[in-house]
């Protein structure tokens, strides 16, 4: 099961969804967006972005009619550093993903440590892969 559902296309090609990136389901405020990792096992979901050098306050992560909504505030801060290059400051962003039933809403959990965002979702006990299981056969 997928953590996003696709959107329609208006020209639909057979080599859309492949080349397509369908996670992110409105569009960012910002041209820099930080890498980020989708990752699924049999129980959870797990995003992370790599957003170094910030603060855990300086995030917003909220839920609202399955909608997940991670966000970084605006930081107005002037820096007095002379940068000749700077490739990983985020002013702001804002991504959303259209969550799953098979997610438990009230399970999850985020961390910012080593400047890498965690968001997991677990998943309904219903929607875990089940370990395998060999039933033996009686006379």
């Amino acid at each position: 099961m997928n953590l996003i559902k696709k959107q329609s296309n208006f020209l639909p090609f057979v080599f859309d969804d492949f080349f397509r990136n369908t996670w992110d389901i409105t569009p960012a405020k910002s041209i820099n967006n930080p890498a980020t990792n989708v990752i699924e096992n049999d129980k959870e979901f797990i995003l992370e972005f790599s957003i170094p050098g910030r603060d855990n306050l300086d995030f917003e992560i909220e839920i609202d009619n399955r909608l997940l909504s991670v966000s970084l505030k605006e930081n107005n801060s002037i820096s007095n550093d002379n940068y000749m290059l700077q490739e990983f400051n985020f002013t702001s962003f804002s991504k959303s993903y259209d969550l799953p039933i098979s997610i438990d809403l009230l399970k999850i959990e985020s961390y910012y440590r080593n400047g890498i965002l965690k968001i997991n979702l677990p998943k309904i006990k219903e929607f875990q892969t089940q370990p395998k299981k060999i039933i033996s056969v009686k006379k």
